[in-house]
């Protein structure tokens, strides 16, 4: 009822089991050997193709995977140190709720006041290095696992029907293993600036030596007692950060086409959608993120060691449920400016490789169910 009755014909096909949509126009076979060099079928919008349109996918070789992941090191170290002044509030926030920490601004003055300029550079080292690790990890882990879930482990048709459900495999994937390496220095970042007076002038590899010696039972391994928490955090986190991004980016350029006429335009999609990610990301992980402050600030040397829900339920007891969401204010603002900052620059030097899309091939295929 939609289409033209004058154009196209309909008809009811039993042996497929569907309705079948022609065009009234007379097809018929010609010769252009010249152009085509060969005979085919010529209708009224030009000749017919008797093949499926096909693009080659792209062959991602290592090397591509590498380059991704030097970006991906690169967009999250130069981000993350933009922001570490909002990444010491935060925790502050989170570790020392009673000494004068109660919002951004009020943390912000008590740390300008009372150490100056130096304390907002808390974890700096930290930081850098653990967030290097985690884009050189995250971004090339989340491309293969992505491609390859819907193009080796998957059938098409079922991939396309559940590309929501294979972004957030991906994400929670690519988190997992940028959390094996992200831990130890998550944990020496928080120790920093929780006790500043302690860790500040050891150094980095003076707080991993400190934090690994605390039980000498345990050892290094004592540097993973977060692990649980960052880990959960982080797989939330990530697989929400770049389903978010993805979705909100399509729903842009679904509602507003001409924005991928311009660069500048697209990468305006890009730092909105990135935001957006952010923030909700934050939300959505910001009890694993209470969690894994509080073991970081609490964990000594005296071996006792309790699971997540042993955690939240004491913290819970002691503070109140919202210390499950302290810092959330912060940690959203904090979020949205690195994430966004993270995928502008990740859009930027992917482009400049020639990779601009996950999906290369396209298969049309038009079936009316009856």
């Amino acid at each position: 009822q939609l289409l033209p009755s004058l154009q196209y014909s309909f008809r009811y096909d039993s042996q497929v089991d569907c309705h079948v949509i022609q065009p009234t126009v007379a097809l018929y076979e010609v010769g252009v050997n010249d152009e085509f060099g060969q005979n085919v079928i010529a209708t009224a919008f030009g000749p017919l193709s008797c093949l499926p349109l096909k693009r080659q996918n792209p062959n991602i070789s290592p090397n591509i995977y590498a380059l991704l992941g030097l970006n991906g090191a690169l967009a999250c170290a130069m981000t993350h140190s933009l922001v570490i002044p909002f990444d010491v509030v935060k925790t502050r926030m989170q570790t020392d709720p009673e000494g004068g920490y109660s919002n951004i601004l009020e943390g912000t003055m008590s740390i300008a006041k009372s150490e100056g300029i130096q304390g907002f550079t808390l974890g700096a080292e930290a930081t850098i290095a653990g967030y290097s690790w985690y884009g050189f990890s995250v971004y090339p882990s989340y491309a293969f696992f992505k491609w390859y879930l819907s193009h080796s482990l998957l059938s098409p048709a079922y991939a396309i029907a559940h590309a929501d459900a294979i972004a957030l495999m991906a994400g929670a994937i690519a988190a997992v293993i940028a959390s094996m390496g992200l831990t130890p220095l998550e944990a020496c970042r928080i120790r920093t600036v929780a006790e500043p007076h302690i860790y500040r002038d050891i150094g980095l590899l003076g707080t991993l030596q400190v934090m690994a010696g605390e039980n000498k039972a345990v050892g290094w391994r004592a540097l993973y007692d977060g692990l649980p928490s960052l880990m959960i955090r982080q797989v939330i986190f990530g697989s929400v950060k770049f389903l978010a991004f993805e979705r909100a980016c399509e729903a842009f350029f679904t509602t507003w086409p001409f924005l991928r006429d311009s660069m500048v335009t697209a990468l305006g999609v890009t730092l909105i959608s990135g935001a957006l990610s952010g923030a909700l990301s934050s939300v959505v992980s910001q009890p694993a993120d209470s969690v894994l402050t509080y073991v970081a600030k609490n964990k000594r040397g005296d071996g006792e060691s309790l699971g997540i829900v042993s955690i939240v339920s004491k913290m819970i007891e002691t503070e109140g449920i919202g210390s499950l969401y302290r810092g959330l204010g912060s940690r959203c603002i904090w979020a949205s400016a690195i994430i966004s900052g993270q995928f502008l620059l990740y859009d930027i030097f992917r482009t400049s490789l020639g990779i601009n899309s996950d999906d290369l091939s396209q298969v049309f295929q038009f079936v009316i169910s009856k």
